[in-house]
């Protein structure tokens, strides 16, 4: 097919592109600007202080201070324990960065993307950090800090000289590594864990090494825990170490068979006997959760998998509740309590681009005394907030924020509707607040380092009861903590009573009865968590429920009951690995418990083998709290100085060289390209560079950008000169009819592009920004033939080289404004739910002036679990470029956009055509079907209704994990304009610009909207590429019809 005149110039433009990735790929650029994404957002300025212990290097900020000089100590124990159970010491202190409270810790630059609710903290490679907040409690915090530092072990025995390096590190399953770090941790008395069991076992779902490995629904830190404490109460403490150092050489597989002389297989059915013979007569007599109550939140009842911290509404009517039943997203409902009917939804994230995501890990609602409006927490401006709505339509009617209290939980409003207290948590220590309604006055109950959560109010508003850490067990000095217990606080005097119930074991989630006379709670003293009521007048305790799993949220401590003045109750049941909402009545006769000694002693509550034969290295530590652990005056504020931000190197990527010889005697190559990451601790200033030659002077390119995230207002510089080369072979005679002028050449021409620039951003929160940008660059030029000159018998007698004319550069200087939003949560192959938008405007000066405007637009709805509809509008414009300019251009940096590439609308890709469609041709216009496709303007429209064919479990109609694909039907449609047609006349060039025609027609020679309809399917391979791979009609293509193409690019 003979193509117009700007075909080939338009792809050299696109070779631009292509070969440019190539060395940008070289760099990690997550700090330059996206066209998409979300923001990471510094709602805060910490001004980090650095505290050096012996074997760590702490980073905190002022207000964390009091916490932070405990949480020392407890880390400088965890070394002690951990070095002797590993038999291993740091070559240099580590760092630790301490985070007040979660909604800081979100904020952190020293990891990249949204941080979760339910990321507890993270241990990372590159400067073998520890990142994690404090949590309120001190218990929680030194388990988490436990957890992070077996971590850091593995990481740096794994980097020893006779350790198996990362890559063998990176290569182990989650069980083993996660669950080694809470085994450690934790040992082997954890009643959530042995829950997860209980269940798996009642269910005969106990799963086999392979499945752990294999199957993302068992949960690796809760199963892999049970494995480990069953080989370490089995084989020894010992033999955990030895089979972790071994996995990183050989394999976890190879390592249990070194070790323990069996293969995975064998080791998977010992553990299962084991906990079948000990877990199984525990079980006997108990209820099974279809036994316990009503289920209303499961998905039997067309809820979601995870239903939790139901909250009843004063009349017992209603429940609201924390679903994922939309998947990607944890949202508030409200629902029947006599059906489980789901009324409506009354927040959500997706929908509300005032807040960040709802907290649901360790926190319920609250409604009013009158039942017309309900609270709830949400993580919004670097903080938790209150959120107030109406329960009727869920309108918002009040947001409160608490200045100087980052991390709000468990708010409880006062019977008579003027107050609402939570639990706040301030520099790692939580205590109990009350919020006047009418004021916005904030009155502090509790002030000490004593974990106290989860208020409620007495019915006559007297009495707030809580749940804390004020055992007889807690001592802050020796840094030991007693099992959460019941409290109660006078409002008016703020005096303080603990009520003993079981000893130390867990009672939380305290709710009064309508009369006032019991108070309700969950309790794990004989292994298992269930509901109590204790008589306040008689001091009588009696069971209500007896399950075999346990009443129960993500957490030992999240709420998981409400209880209405009526007597209902609603309770959360882990079952079958999910979580569902129950309903019951209190007022029905329980039998009365006799409080048993040494509760935390019971079989039910511990990891089988409960009571191993064997001396265990990590439940002696555990049971030690004096060794290891130094003196409160070792460290001292004083001892502390300024975070300095001096950058250090991260990482060097994978240098590459390449060497080559001809055989035709066309001489050798030599190539190659390297990289080099760094940052500051902290993760706020970020330099890349990267190198690479490709054998001449001419051809060294590099770029460089310095980024810094430190602030609210993001900067980036970046600097760069990047060369492209395109080669030709041709011949020539530079001596006709003589001899050695007969030669073959290389014309090689060379493109250099040279920029600098810089941007700036601000976030308006994580789903909205404002970007500006202003850069300059060059596009240069330089052309050479090199010339190989041959004897008669095709021997190389001579080599020369030539400079041939070159275009004239092009410089340009742009600067531009874009507003972005995007609050879209991705599937495997693109997004599946909520939108993004891009409104962009560009201005060009210098050799060609012009303004480019971009408006782009993307809806995406689901209407069922594994369906997406989706939709674009796009419009992309070149303003005042004029032909002339255009073709002043002598390479085709400025060509025409081209409406046919796969990403805007496909059956149009340019290799696809075929001389033969150019059968309408007319003087003017070589191949209408064709030419039409370019413009300095575009506009797109397209739909898209997206199924997830393969996937997981939770969204896929097949599960298999390795090959995530969505199949798609699809309709595009799209319209390029003011761009000229070219043509010769004579020994000139003509040009004419044809009007678009805002007609349907497929034989039309001008400049009509062009549409497809197809199928396609896209693949996600090994997370390294997405493909897709497409079935289209082009209606505009009467001669073409239906065929295959395929574009490597995720969804829109």
């Amino acid at each position: 097919m003979e193509r117009s005149g700007k075909a080939p110039r338009f792809g050299r433009a696109l070779g631009l592109a292509v070969l440019g990735a190539a060395l940008m790929g070289t760099i990690p650029v997550d700090t330059s600007a996206q066209y998409f994404g979300r923001n990471k957002v510094q709602f805060d300025n910490f001004d980090f202080n650095i505290l050096s212990s012996e074997h760590f290097d702490w980073h905190y900020y002022p207000v964390e201070e009091e916490a932070v000089f405990d949480a020392v100590r407890m880390g400088e124990r965890w070394y002690e324990r951990l070095a002797r159970t590993f038999q291993h010491e740091f070559e240099a202190p580590k760092p630790i960065i301490l985070y007040a409270d979660h909604p800081d810790f979100q904020q952190t630059n020293t990891l990249s993307g949204f941080i979760g609710e339910g990321v507890g903290g993270v241990t990372e490679s590159l400067k073998n950090r520890v990142i994690m907040p404090m949590t309120g409690s001190y218990w929680d915090t030194d388990h988490v800090l436990g957890h992070e530092l077996v971590h850091a072990f593995q990481y740096n025995i794994a980097q020893s000289r006779r350790g198996g390096g990362l890559q063998g590190m990176s290569m182990l399953p989650l069980w083993l590594v996660e669950g080694m770090a809470e085994y450690m941790s934790v040992g082997r008395d954890d009643p959530l864990t042995a829950m997860w069991i209980r269940d798996a076992i009642d269910r005969d779902e106990l799963p086999t090494i392979e499945q752990m490995t294999k199957e993302s629904r068992f949960f690796p830190y809760r199963f892999g825990q049970a494995l480990w404490a069953y080989i370490g109460g089995t084989y020894g403490d010992d033999a955990v170490v030895q089979i972790y150092r071994r996995a990183l050489r050989v394999g976890f597989e190879g390592a249990i068979q070194g070790v323990l002389a069996m293969p995975t297989d064998t080791l998977s059915a010992r553990w299962r006997e084991t906990v079948e013979a000990e877990y199984g007569p525990f079980i006997e007599g108990r209820d099974r959760p279809a036994e316990s109550g009503k289920p209303i939140l499961c998905p039997c009842t067309g809820s979601g998998s995870v239903n939790i911290s139901p909250s009843l509404s004063p009349d017992g009517q209603y429940v609201a509740f924390l679903s994922e039943k939309d998947l990607f997203s944890v949202d508030l409902y409200m629902a029947e309590t006599e059906t489980g009917r789901i009324i409506r939804k009354l927040s959500s994230a997706n929908s509300d681009p005032h807040i960040d995501a709802l907290r649901y890990i360790d926190s319920s609602g609250t409604w009013s005394p009158d039942g017309e409006l309900f609270a709830y927490v949400v993580v919004a401006n670097g903080d938790n907030e209150l959120v107030i709505v109406r329960s009727a339509n869920g309108q918002v009617e009040d947001r409160l924020s608490f200045e100087g209290i980052g991390a709000v939980t468990n708010p409880a409003w006062s019977p008579d509707g003027r107050h609402i207290a939570f639990s706040g948590s301030v520099g790692g220590i939580s205590d109990l607040y009350l919020y006047e309604m009418e004021t916005g006055d904030i009155t502090q109950l509790t002030n000490d380092k004593f974990a106290d959560l989860q208020p409620t109010w007495s019915p006559d508003g007297s009495q707030i009861a809580f749940t804390s850490d004020r055992g007889p067990e807690t001592n802050f000095e020796m840094l030991v903590y007693s099992k959460f217990q019941l409290s109660t606080i006078d409002v008016a005097t703020g005096a303080i009573q603990v009520l003993p119930v079981f000893g130390n074991v867990k009672h939380i989630n305290p709710q009064y009865s309508g009369d006032g006379q019991t108070l309700y709670f969950i309790s794990d003293q004989d292994g298992v968590s269930d509901i109590y009521g204790l008589s306040l007048q008689t001091g009588d305790v009696r069971r209500h429920t007896r399950v075999t799993t346990g009443i129960s949220g993500h957490t030992y401590l999240s709420p998981a009951m409400s209880v209405a003045p009526d007597g209902t109750v609603a309770f959360t049941i882990f079952d079958q690995l999910e979580f569902h909402i129950y309903t019951n009545d209190l007022d029905t006769p329980a039998p009365t418990v006799v409080v048993q000694e040494n509760a935390e002693m019971q079989a039910g509550r511990r990891l089988v083998p409960a009571y191993p034969d064997r001396f265990s290295r990590i439940a002696t530590y555990l049971s030690d709290a004096e060794t290891g652990l130094v003196a409160p005056d070792v460290n001292r504020p004083e001892d502390s100085e300024e975070y300095s931000s001096g950058l250090s190197l991260d990482y060097v990527g994978q240098p590459s060289i390449g060497i080559g010889a001809s055989s035709g005697g066309y001489g050798n190559y030599v190539g190659g390209a390297t990289s080099a990451y760094f940052s500051d601790m902290l993760g706020d200033r970020v330099l890349g560079v990267a190198v690479q030659a490709q054998g001449t002077f001419k051809d060294i390119g590099g770029q460089v950008f310095y980024a810094n995230q430190a602030n609210r207002w993001n900067w980036l510089l970046s600097a760069g000169r990047i060369p492209y080369q395109y080669g030709q072979f041709t011949f020539g005679d530079d001596a006709p009819n003589q001899i050695g002028g007969e030669y073959q050449g290389i014309l090689r021409r060379r493109i250099f592009l040279t920029s600098a620039g810089g941007g700036l951003q601000y976030p308006f929160s994580t789903t909205e920004r404002v970007e500006f940008d202003l850069g300059l660059t060059r596009y240069s030029y330089d052309f050479e033939l090199e010339k190989f000159y041959f004897n008669g018998l095709g021997q190389t007698i001579g080599f020369e080289r030539e400079e041939i004319p070159s275009p004239s550069a092009l410089n340009l200087v742009q600067a531009s404004v874009a507003l972005v939003g995007d609050n879209s949560f991705f599937g495997f192959v693109g997004p599946i739910r909520g939108g993004r938008y891009r409104l962009e405007l560009e201005q060009t000066q210098g050799s060609v002036d012009y303004s480019t405007i971009i408006a782009d637009f993307r809806r995406y709805y689901s209407p069922a679990k594994h369906l997406t509809v989706g939709f674009r509008g796009l419009h992309y414009g070149r303003y005042g470029l004029s032909v002339d300019e255009q073709f002043e251009d002598e390479f085709g940096i400025l060509n025409p956009l081209f409406l046919g590439f796969e990403t805007f609308i496909r059956g149009y890709a340019w290799e696809s055509f075929e001389g033969s469609e150019c059968s309408n041709a007319t003087i003017t216009n070589d191949c209408p079907v064709f030419n039409r496709l370019f413009g300095n303007r575009i506009g797109v429209a397209s739909v898209e209704a997206r199924v997830p064919f393969i996937g997981v479990e939770q969204y896929g109609i097949i599960n298999f994990p390795f090959l995530p694909t969505e199949l798609v039907l699809f309709a595009d449609g799209g319209l390029a304009w003011d761009s000229p047609n070219c043509f010769t006349v004579g020994t000139d060039i003509s040009c004419i610009t044809e009007d678009p025609e805002l007609v349907w027609s497929r034989n039309s020679t001008g400049r009509v909207p062009v549409f497809s309809t197809g199928v396609s399917a896209r693949m996600n391979i090994l997370g390294f590429m997405i493909l897709e791979a497409y079935y289209a009609y082009p209606w505009q293509r009467p001669d073409k019809g239906w065929h295959w193409g395929f574009n490597l690019a995720p969804g829109w």
